[in-house]
């Protein structure tokens, strides 16, 4: 039997009866009845979650805080996440919680490129009868992973000495963001279970600024006689190189009504015209139990084996803090001890770090709408369980949804964790330009901060920017505008508003450039306006704002080879293939008329029309409906090989691929997604999709390979290599499935794409841009935290046959969310 088309029938047959029972492989709506039952759906909750399920896979069960089972995926010692879940909320930086118990990398403070960590120190320990456990596991210490070989400010490589202390056996770690729950198996006969999280709420803009995170520590007693002990909370504080200073002060932290005892520290102070500290924290404990608070626990097996007595020493060279928490529980008794910790740190360097001496200085938005830790940290000890309810209720939206599935449900709420992860809000006023706005400041996100750290490469916002458009419209007109104001005299869009790319400061935002990719920067701009129109829009004074500039930049965009015919110059690289588009790869390259390219110009062109037509331009709907149609001619005359679109073609030099290449129903996908008329013809968009499905995807386990041959076989191509892909490009592939009729064979390559991520390589928190090359194994061979992997949010539309707007609609999902957190707690909103 023919290996390719084995592979495409057992695709087309959902994956068969004994996928379908198994939660991890699963691409249907919910599980059967039975298959609940098995995993632990129904069955009552003790801790925070059922500790029996299995492991790296998609299971559903019930969990505390929840009416419904919920979905996820536990990770344990032995299968731990690559990375940690963060812990932070919009432009407030972030600290990740490692599945292993420990610290690992560090934002908070401003040290972003390079990151500072992984720490790689525990943050929780429990003291009872004369032994204490400190809840990690020591053995797993990170190393910095970055492909861009920069040095960490600061790691602790060396194995944690915890020998005389005692370790849990087990963690079972579930997260789902900004919520992490952990389970702690000891020996102990007291129970501890985790739930850290911070303010995270779609649609709450104010709530998910505040810097802050809260760690409620369950204690159960599960034992036959009473016991007394010691939960201690140790939380490292900014370094001198954050702070800039050699020495910390600290003040009490004291809430008249919202009990809160605590400590704040402050380190080195801002220049003018702020004069606020450079780098502070509030460490706290919420609610009226009496705490002792001293200095960091860190690293010292000693000082960790005697929380129950004594806390370390404070010193006024160092900015790490302890708090512990003394407890007697009866037989059976339980109770919750509340740590929370704030921060400010108001200014970040261009350069990336605060020691850097490159780049300007930019205010944080967060740090204009809190103005202290101490703040922030009285407002979240009052507001803790009206956000934290918040949060379980928009996330509860998603995992009720019957249409969603359970993969998809757990994948959606992790993937918001990139916006964290990335995200960084520039207060207006200089260095910024002077058309950025108070009210707007100027919001972008990293493409990749430890591979390759630059805010807003466009074609990461193309990919990526869609959770931002539903959830903080705000934040995505910020960006809208950032790329209008930097837009060039002759009309191209920016590729980046700083960043290496451009050889400037990584996290500058006011050095644009015009890149390398100019051919198809102008389709990701005009995309972009086109999504926060069809979802929040709809006045006319958006289009009227946007108009005029989205023309300028498609006038120049269809002019980038003027030598060439009106239709081949459409769908055409630059003039001498000046650089490149969103596959970088130098072999094959490209050349010519590219089928790709010619997709993606044909629907730029269909939402310029359509601007055109809506602000009454009649000569310009004209003109674009001309190029429509030559560029049409060009591709069915001279792209068209019979049962797909050639890769290039370049008639002058005589170069031409013959490739089958994966991705170039993209255009359909941008029309489909965007309730667009097509750019290809229904027919030639089902031979294409059989085409390549029969030959590119039927290539990799996981994926589809960016380029083969068109009978089928493997092409071994330069640069990324023969099995590789982008996961945006699969989810955009599997999304056109979709809308051309073929839902379960796009639905399934959805689903064994991120399947790979989550549960085979369990990058759930550490999101990857390339796949291994070489061998079909699905590993990640470039970056980290990678936010074009939010183009994940485009499922629910496409899933529902509608284009994206449909979703924000009432009844529809993102509709949904929103009113969720709103009603939780509405009385008590931020």
């Amino acid at each position: 039997m023919d290996r390719r088309r084995f592979v495409r029938d057992s695709l087309l047959s959902v994956a068969g009866l004994a996928k379908s029972l198994t939660p991890a492989r699963s691409s249907g709506m919910t599980l059967p009845a039975e298959t609940r039952a098995q995993i632990g759906a129904d069955s009552p909750v003790s801790g925070l979650f059922p500790t029996n399920l299995r492991g790296s896979e998609w299971v559903q069960f019930s969990a505390a805080g929840f009416s419904h089972p919920v979905t996820g995926v536990i990770y344990r010692k032995s299968q731990p996440a690559s990375n940690g879940m963060p812990l932070g909320g919009i432009d407030t930086g972030c600290i990740d919680l490692e599945t292993s118990g420990l610290w690992g990398y560090s934002t908070i403070f401003n040290s972003h490129v390079p990151r500072r960590g992984p720490l790689n120190l525990p943050f929780l320990g429990l003291s009872v009868g004369d032994e204490t456990w400190v809840l990690c596991d020591p053995k797993q210490i990170k190393e910095y992973q970055t492909t861009d070989g920069v040095l960490p400010i600061e790691s602790y490589n060396a194995e944690l000495q915890f020998d005389a202390l005692r370790v849990p056996n087990e963690i079972h770690y579930w997260g789902h963001y900004p919520v992490a729950d952990l389970e702690f198996d000891t020996d102990a006969p007291v129970r501890v279970s985790l739930r850290a999280w911070s303010p995270f709420i779609p649609g709450d803009i104010e709530a998910s600024l505040l810097p802050g995170m809260v760690f409620e520590a369950h204690l159960q007693n599960s034992s036959g006689a009473a016991q007394r002990g010691t939960v201690a909370f140790s939380f490292s504080g900014p370094s001198h190189k954050e702070t800039g200073a050699d020495q910390y002060s600290r003040q009490a932290l004291e809430g008249i009504g919202e009990h809160v005892t605590g400590v704040v520290v402050n380190g080195g102070w801002t220049s003018t015209p702020m004069m606020a500290p450079r780098a502070s924290y509030a460490l706290g404990l919420i609610g009226e139990d009496k705490a002792r608070f001293g200095g960091e626990l860190g690293k010292d097996p000693e000082a960790w084996a005697k929380i129950a007595q004594q806390l370390p020493e404070v010193t006024a060279n160092h900015g790490g803090s302890s708090a512990a928490v003394d407890f007697e529980l009866a037989p059976g008794a339980g109770r919750v001890v509340r740590f929370l910790v704030t921060w400010y740190s108001p200014q970040w360097k261009g350069g990336g770090n605060p020691s850097s001496d490159k780049g300007d200085t930019f205010t944080h938005m967060y740090a204009l709408r809190y103005r202290s830790a101490r703040a922030s940290a009285l407002l979240l000890a009052r507001r803790h369980e009206s956000l934290l309810q918040r949060i379980l209720a928009w996330q509860g939206a998603i995992y009720s949804d019957p249409a969603l599935p359970v993969w998809l449900q757990d994948s959606l709420i992790n993937n918001l964790h990139l916006i964290t992860e990335t995200g960084m809000w520039a207060a207006a006023g200089p260095p910024l330009p002077g058309w950025v706005k108070a009210e707007d400041g100027l919001f972008g996100m990293d493409e990749c901060p430890r591979g390759c750290p630059q805010i807003e490469c466009i074609p990461c916002s193309f990919y990526g920017n869609i959770p931002v458009v539903y959830f903080f419209p705000e934040l995505a007109l910020s960006t809208l505008r950032g790329y209008k104001g930097y837009q060039y005299p002759e009309g191209a869009a920016p590729w980046i508003f700083g960043g290496v790319t451009g050889q400037t400061p990584p996290l500058n935002m006011n050095t644009p450039t015009r890149g390398y990719q100019v051919t198809l920067n102008g389709l990701c701009y005009a995309a972009m306006v086109d999504r926060y129109a069809l979802c929040w829009g709809h006045e006319s004074s958006f289009t009227n704002e946007f108009y005029e500039s989205v023309k300028r930049n498609t006038i120049f965009t269809v002019n980038l080879r003027p030598e060439y015919a009106p239709g081949d110059r459409v769908i055409s690289m630059p003039t001498g293939n000046e650089g490149t588009e969103w596959f970088e790869a130098g072999k094959p390259g490209w050349s010519g008329m590219v089928a790709h390219v010619g997709g993606l110009h044909l629907a730029e062109l269909r939402i310029a029309q359509k601007m055109a037509e809506q602000v009454g331009d009649a000569d310009f709907a004209r003109q674009c409906r001309e190029w429509l149609e030559a560029g049409t001619n060009s591709m069915e005359t001279k792209m068209w090989s019979g049962n797909y679109y050639l890769n290039f073609w370049e008639p002058e030099t005589g170069a031409k691929s013959e490739l089958v290449f994966g991705y170039q129903m993209d255009g359909q996908w941008v029309a489909d997604f965007h309730g667009l008329a097509p750019v290809f013809s229904p027919e030639r968009v089902k031979q294409t999709l059989a085409t390549i499905a029969r030959c590119n995807v039927a290539l990799s386990k996981t994926g589809a390979a960016n380029y083969a041959h068109a009978d089928g076989s493997p092409a071994p191509v330069g640069g990324y290599g023969t099995y590789s892909y982008f996961p945006p490009e699969v989810l955009m592939l599997a999304m056109t499935y979709i809308y051309a009729g073929e839902r379960e064979f796009g639905l399934d390559l959805a689903r064994r794409c991120w399947q790979n991520i989550t549960c085979t390589w369990r990058y759930t928190w550490d999101a990857p841009n390339i796949m291994r090359g070489d061998k079909d194994t699905g590993e990640s061979v470039y970056g980290h935290d990678y936010y074009q992997d939010m183009m994940l949010w485009s499922l629910p539309a496409a899933l529902a046959g509608k284009p994206m707007g449909a979703v924000v609609s009432p009844g529809g999902l993102v509709d949904r969310v929103l009113k969720a957190g709103r009603a939780a707690s509405q009385a008590q909103r931020i």
